[in-house]
């Protein structure tokens, strides 16, 4: 009995599926962003000392 009032009581905006993929969409893309933006910096930085060996 008093679970249910406990869970009737979860605000309705996070059971909403949508804003659930919004979520997970958005934080899917920031890792792939920051992945690839680390990627090419670390690329950058190696080229660049390489071309200060020389």
């Amino acid at each position: 009995m008093e679970m249910d009032q406990l869970i009737s009581n979860v605000p309705e905006s996070l059971s909403i599926p949508s804003l659930s993929k919004l979520l997970s969409y958005s934080a899917a893309f920031l890792l792939v962003f920051v992945s690839i933006s680390v990627i090419y910096l670390s690329f950058i930085d190696w080229k660049d000392k390489r071309r200060l060996k020389k």
